[in-house]
């Protein structure tokens, strides 16, 4: 029989390519680890670091990620504020 085909998602490659970026290790050390074939490694690291085009929707993705925390902290912000607006101005009634 043929070997399985493994499919990874964009989010896992990007973490993946992240990861060997931040550690400083070399793809051949990040296919041991993952138990993924070095070319795959290559090829996600060309795909997302290299300047190559999808590198800038890596730097859009983390961008993404912190403008939606930072609206959740708004959205937090917000209702509490709307609850103590309504706390004091039922006092006053």
């Amino acid at each position: 029989m043929g070997d399985i085909r493994q499919h990874f998602d964009n989010e896992f490659k990007r973490q993946t390519v992240k990861h060997m970026l931040e550690t400083g290790k070399s793809p051949s050390e990040v296919s041991k680890e993952l138990d993924i074939p070095v070319s795959s490694i290559r090829a996600w690291k060309k795909q997302f670091a290299d300047g190559g085009e999808k590198s800038q929707l890596f730097v859009d993705y983390e961008r993404l990620q912190n403008l939606e925390a930072q609206n959740r902290e708004l959205q937090e912000e917000l209702e509490i504020l709307k609850k103590a607006m309504h706390f004091f101005t039922k006092d006053r009634k």
